[in-house]
Parts: structure tokens; C-alpha cells; sequence
């Protein structure tokens, strides 16, 4: 028996057909999570920048170092510039400061001559001072003395020394000058403070005035004379009964020695000064006294 209900047709239209694909809707856990991630991010970056900014790592706690306390030292002010060392070259070898140098008055008279040549030699060679023998021409040290462009009188008047003595212009030794008993050893008094050690050299200051004066007898100037460098030299080396009684153990030994080294006057070292490129030294001169000099050019 043919079916006779009505048919039934499928009227659901086709996807595209007539209605619009529906869009997927993000989830709104994601959107949460996605925006406390940059949230996070942006606050760690934050306090990166921060603790950049600080010197410090992030999430460290690391103690500073103490300041660094300013030196007390000046700062090296290094070589001097090229015109001070030209200016210096000009200048030559300087002497010793004036308040360094141990001045001996002198003036031509034998046993003056030759006692000052001696007593200098001890204390530049054996007290290790710088000396100066100074020309009081016609005796005239009584002005030289008191100004203090010299130091040691070794044969002074004595009315006139302790007149000047009282009055504090100058230091009177107790002992009579080896050039002659009447006559005086006077010092300026600033040697009190600047060479103590010469004052109490000078004080024992004690050479027989005959044996002075016989051997300033010899004396004699001109090329082929002896001079009073000669004469001491050779008491030094062949007399030392004549000045080791009155200078110290110590002393005395330095002496000797300086005398065996060859040292025949009062400068205690020859030094080079300005030497140049080619292998020439330069001159000698002593450091006491640059005047003295010697050496290739």
C-alpha cells in the first residue's frame, strides 16, 4: 500500500548559506591572565631599572664601599718644565745654603793660614760640613765676624773679642789661640744653634805654638813654593800627636781615612754636572764650592 503521509523536506538552510559564520570569543580567564603578565612584566622591569639606576643588583643588598679619604701627600709635581731646566743649566751648580757653610776668616799670615787650613780640613772631611775659608784682607775680620760673612776667628784680638762677647755680638772660646797664647778663638753665636759640634771641636782646639810656627816657616809662594795645603796635609798624615789629642776617636779615624783616600783638600766630593748626549761628563766641580772645578770641558 503506497505511502500516503505528506513529506517532510529538511528546510535547514546550508552553513553560509544565509547566515553569517559565528566568530570564537576569546576566553575571559586568557584576557585575566595575559593582562597580570604584563602587569608582572612591567613591574619587574621597573625595578630593574631602579636598582640599575642605584649601582645594585636587583634583589641584593650588597654594603658600599668606605669614601676613599683625600691623601695628605701633595701630588707628585714630576719633572720640572723644559724652561726651569734650562734656567737651572744656565745657572749652573749652586752652593751650599750660606747657614750650611762653615766659614773660616782668613788673612795673610802663616800660622793663621796654615791652623785654618787645618782645623777646615777636620771638620769638612770629619764632622761631614761644608766649609768656606774667607779672605779678611789686612786682618780686617772684626765686621766680617759680627755680620756673619764669616763664622771662626781663629786668631782674634781679645779687648776687642770681649768687649763684643759682653754685649752677646759674638761667643768667646775659653782656650788661647794655637797661633799665639795672647790672642782669642771667636765664633759668631748663631754656630750654637747651626754646628754645635764645630763649637765643641774648637773648644779642645789645642796645637803647640812653636811646632805652628816652625812649620808655617815654611811656607813659601810662587810656582814651585809650598803652600799651607801641603804643609797640613802632612801633618795630618805624619804627625797625628799634633790634633788627635783634641778630636775625638771617631773623628779622628774619618780623618785618617780621608787622608788615605787620597782627599788632599776640603771638598768633600767632586760630582758631574752636565753631562751630554755623546758620552762627555761634563765638568767636576765640588759641591761645596762650585768654583772649584775641574774635568774635560
Amino acid at each position: 500500500m503506497p505511502n500516503t503521509s505528506p513529506k517532510r523536506y529538511n528546510t535547514a538552510q546550508p552553513y553560509g548559506h544565509n547566515e553569517r559564520p559565528r566568530r570564537t570569543q576569546p576566553k575571559v580567564n586568557d584576557m585575566v591572565q595575559t593582562i597580570l603578565r604584563i602587569i608582572i612584566a612591567a613591574a619587574f622591569f621597573m625595578t630593574a631599572a631602579a636598582c640599575a639606576g642605584s649601582g645594585e643588583p636587583a634583589g641584593s643588598q650588597i654594603p658600599s664601599a668606605p669614601p676613599t679619604q683625600p691623601s695628605s701627600q701633595p701630588p707628585d709635581p714630576g719633572p720640572a718644565p723644559a724652561a726651569v731646566q734650562v734656567e737651572q743649566a744656565r745657572a749652573g751648580p749652586q752652593p751650599p745654603p750660606k747657614d750650611e757653610l762653615v766659614k773660616f776668616a782668613n788673612w795673610d799670615d802663616n800660622p793663621v793660614k796654615l791652623l785654618n787650613w787645618i782645623a777646615a780640613y777636620i771638620v769638612a772631611h770629619g764632622l761631614d760640613r761644608p766649609i768656606r775659608i774667607i779672605d779678611a784682607e789686612d786682618a780686617q775680620y772684626q765686621d766680617r765676624l759680627l755680620q756673619n760673612d764669616v763664622d771662626i776667628v781663629l786668631a782674634a784680638d781679645p779687648a776687642w773679642a770681649k768687649d763684643q762677647s759682653e754685649s752677646g755680638a759674638l761667643l768667646l772660646l775659653d782656650n788661647p789661640s794655637p797661633v799665639d797664647p795672647n790672642l782669642v778663638v771667636a765664633v759668631h753665636p748663631s754656630m750654637t744653634q747651626r754646628a754645635p759640634d764645630v763649637i765643641e771641636l774648637l773648644e779642645n782646639l789645642r796645637i803647640e805654638s812653636g811646632f805652628l810656627a816652625a812649620q808655617s816657616a815654611m811656607i813659601r809662594g810662587g810656582r814651585i813654593g809650598l803652600k799651607e795645603n801641603v804643609i797640613g796635609l802632612n801633618i795630618l798624615k805624619k804627625n797625628p800627636e799634633v790634633w788627635t789629642p783634641w778630636v775625638s776617636k771617631e773623628t779622628s779615624a774619618v780623618v785618617a781615612q780621608a787622608v788615605e783616600d787620597g782627599k788632599i783638600g776640603h771638598c768633600r766630593e767632586f760630582v758631574n754636572y752636565a753631562p751630554d748626549q755623546v758620552g762627555n761628563e761634563g765638568s767636576r766641580y765640588c759641591k761645596d764650592d762650585p768654583t772649584k772645578t775641574s774635568g774635560n770641558r
